[in-house]
């Protein structure tokens, strides 16, 4: 009996993370989608240059990155449990706070400063232990949790300026603010995932050399001062040996490349569109088949992947193409149906590439070294989003179209083909050395 209802708490558990991670994706696209839909009110509202306000959304997203070594330690220190539900709180009040900002350094500081920090967290830790609980099926229920992006574009992007039109842009920053705050419930169905509890209230009888060993730890300790335990310490919590892997390289570059354009893509498509001629209703209509898209798209891909009819390579290959293409090709949408169907592809695309990226990050370095991984992907990630975020506004400032500024992005989403390709070459190598030594570990 006790057995049986510790499979039930843990199989409920892997559910509580994919909808915790679910609710995590929901709460961010609601944040910078509804910033993209307001951009042209709030630059009107500050009196402010284009590239100032998406550059303000660019370094959120940024500061938000920058903090995702410290979710381990974090997660260690309170739980994770704790984590999210206190995330959940402290971004719906600081959208709350941010509605009475009134300039863009005040609203930047506002959310940079702590809803930056409470939205990647969540991500962090949820994509983690989805990735702890899921040996099988990891694509498909990454899918479903993921697909919290897809329904915030789908529901957000209307829902966002039906409140503008509404209450103005105060009003909507309060009422969205309230909306998030929905993630703390959610954390609160959390627990300590099933590989800590083991570890807490199991242990192995050490062996004779493992006694030996730990002796002569022990005789060693005066040797070691106690600045360098902390110091090894604190690099155990935050993983930085993955950083020295060359596979965690290959990971990093599809990760920051389908990071950095999908955000800028948020936060600049309605702009986008009504720049092209398309009314700002037209823009939202847009966005909301973009999101239909990453669901159907990425979930279809997904149980593909999971089922053995793609192998996770090809259908990386296959996204990251469409996905570029896509982009490339947006500044001659110029029809409204074609502008529909570009976007419902586009973000498709970008949807399967994220979410296959963390199962393809998980098959490089290890399901141990995963939340490590993820943090410091989003780490540079963000140096990225803070350096450059500012730079389709500019553009469009300076030259009064984004179509330039589409063309870049869509030229950076085809750099994860080098990494595929390297990687290629490398596990050819590898499987050439092991040939050219027939007798070795045989």
């Amino acid at each position: 009996m006790g057995h049986q209802t510790s499979s039930t708490l843990v199989r409920h558990q892997r559910w509580y993370a994919v909808l915790c991670l679910h609710v995590s994706w929901l709460v961010g696209v609601s944040l910078f989608k509804g910033l993209g839909v307001m951009l042209p009110s709030l630059t009107d509202q500050f009196s402010a240059e284009t590239w100032m306000v998406g550059w303000m959304v660019a370094i959120v997203a940024g500061v938000a990155g920058l903090t995702g070594p410290l979710t381990g330690p974090l997660v260690a220190l309170i739980g994770p449990r704790t984590a999210v539900m206190a995330s959940g709180l402290a971004l719906g009040t600081s959208m709350a706070l941010s509605s009475v900002a009134t300039s863009v350094v005040q609203m930047a500081l506002i959310l940079s400063l702590v809803a930056g920090p409470a939205l990647v967290v969540p991500v962090i830790l949820t994509r983690t232990l989805v990735g702890n609980h899921f040996t099988e099926n990891y694509a498909i229920a990454n899918g479903i949790a993921s697909s919290g992006s897809s329904v915030g574009l789908v529901f957000v992007a209307p829902f966002t300026q039906l409140l503008l039109d509404t209450y103005g842009w105060r009003g909507t920053m309060l009422l969205l603010g309230g909306l998030c705050m929905h993630l703390a419930v959610c954390g609160a169905l959390l627990q300590s995932s099933p590989i800590s509890e083991t570890s807490k209230h199991t242990y192995e009888e050490l062996s004779r050399e493992s006694e030996q060993l730990l002796g002569r730890k022990v005789s060693g300790k005066k040797k070691t001062s106690c600045f360098q335990a902390i110091l090894a310490t604190l690099a155990h919590q935050l993983g930085c040996s993955v950083c020295l892997r060359a596979s965690f390289w290959l990971a990093t570059v599809v990760l920051i490349c389908f990071r950095f354009v999908p955000s800028l893509w948020l936060v600049y498509f309605v702009s986008q569109a009504q720049s092209m001629g398309f009314s700002a209703y037209d823009a939202t209509i847009f966005t909301t088949a973009a999101g239909v898209g990453n669901s159907v798209i990425k979930i279809s891909l997904g149980l593909a992947v999971d089922r053995g009819f793609l192998s996770l390579r090809w259908a990386l290959l296959l996204s990251i193409l469409g996905a570029a293409g896509t982009l490339l090709s947006s500044s001659w949408m110029k029809a409204y149906w074609l502008m529909m169907v570009d976007a419902f592809f586009h973000y498709g695309f970008v949807g399967v590439v994220s979410s296959l990226c963390d199962i393809y990050t998980r098959e490089l370095v290890g399901i141990d070294n995963l939340g490590s991984a993820l943090s410091w992907m989003e780490l540079m990630a963000a140096i990225l989003q803070l350096a450059f975020g500012f730079f389709p506004g500019w553009i469009y400032d300076e030259t009064g179209s984004f179509d330039l500024a589409f063309f870049v992005m869509g030229g950076m989403l085809t750099l994860p083909l080098v990494s595929l390709l390297l990687e290629w070459v490398m596990m050819g190598n590898s499987k050439n050395v092991d040939e050219s030594r027939p007798f070795a570990d045989r």
